[in-house]
């Protein structure tokens, strides 16, 4: 099994994918209307992540970047990059599903279930074990990451008690836990495909693909409904009636950027943290620039989560004898 330190690069993007995901929120709510079109609002995400990841490929990606460039295939394509976008693009129906049968707690505590299902993922997809205290380590920030969620739950009316206990089980929880088995496995995926011997994508050339057949299943879906003259039209009117909703979908490619490179460079499961110290930031961003309170949970959680993520880092898993040898040979 693959053993492997954080790099300096990796806890680098994870500290930018903290910084963007904690403003994220913030930045849609202050330049993005509640009822523009989500759909668009995800396409330009994406279409504007494979010109970045393009250019940085070009420009920073240096040797490693040119051979990926000359090197590629489209059947290679097919199966590193459509492969994940499909399981995201069902995992999203099933974020949707989740979102509309389930009161917000119910639902975040759901989703912390992914970290579980990610560390399980990358161990069977990528060979990456997990040593006893980093497990430790991860229930922690599970239990933190709940802690966090139902403490900012805002809609506090969203209620499923007119659900019948069956419509919950089957259009709520099943989906969501079904989201979370996808988010750990396309994870896994991902970080296979980065890091395995044999394919060693280049991430940024990783991160353009997984964006172009993204944006192909959404583009299909609107063309779908309104047709290919409806995808421009609802564009237009998109970017006219919200003129600076380029802000929060030019950070929201970064922060897809900065995923690749996390997986990469520092592991699927290590994203978990960042996302972590995300909802953290956005906790003290919304105090400092709204006026929002820091709730105790918050005040308590930050301690733990810096004691976890130091547990993580320093406790990498041993190779076991057999695994050793085999290196050996």
């Amino acid at each position: 099994m693959t053993t492997y330190a954080i790099s300096t690069r990796g806890v680098v993007f994870m500290t930018l994918l903290a910084i963007q995901f904690g403003f994220q929120a913030i930045a849609t709510k202050m330049f993005v209307d509640e009822n523009a079109d989500k759909i668009l609002l995800v396409l330009s995400c994406e279409v504007l992540k494979i010109f970045i990841a393009a250019f940085l490929l070009v420009t920073e990606g240096g040797d490693s970047g040119r051979r990926a460039l000359r090197s590629w295939s489209l059947s290679e394509s097919l199966i590193c990059g459509a492969f994940p976008a499909a399981i995201y693009a069902c995992q999203n129906v099933c974020i949707q599903m989740g979102y509309q049968h389930l009161s917000g707690t119910m639902f975040n505590v759901l989703n912390q279930t992914k970290i579980v299902f990610t560390a399980v993922m990358v161990y069977f997809l990528a060979g990456r074990r997990q040593s006893p205290k980093q497990c430790i380590s991860l229930a922690i920030v599970g239990v933190i990451g709940v802690a966090l969620s139902m403490d900012r739950e805002e809609d506090a009316t969203r209620s499923s008690h007119s659900r019948s206990r069956s419509e919950i089980l089957w259009n709520g929880i099943l989906p969501t836990l079904a989201a979370s088995v996808l988010s750990g496995f396309a994870s896994g995926w991902s970080q296979r495909v980065m890091t395995a011997k044999e394919s060693r994508r280049n991430a940024y050339l990783f991160s353009a693909e997984l964006s172009f057949y993204s944006a192909l299943f959404l583009v299909g879906n609107i063309a779908t409904a309104s047709g290919i003259q409806g995808v421009w039209e609802r564009t237009a009117q998109l970017f006219h009636t919200q003129k600076y909703c380029w802000i929060p979908i030019f950070t929201n490619a970064l922060g897809g950027i900065f995923v690749g490179q996390v997986i990469k460079h520092a592991g699927g499961v290590s994203k978990s943290f960042s996302i972590i110290a995300g909802i953290m930031v956005t906790c003290v961003a919304e105090y400092l620039i709204l006026g929002y309170r820091l709730s105790s949970a918050l005040r308590m959680s930050i301690p733990f989560a810096l004691l976890s993520m130091y547990v993580y880092a320093t406790n990498p898993p041993t190779m076991g004898i057999k695994e050793t040898s085999k290196k050996e040979r």
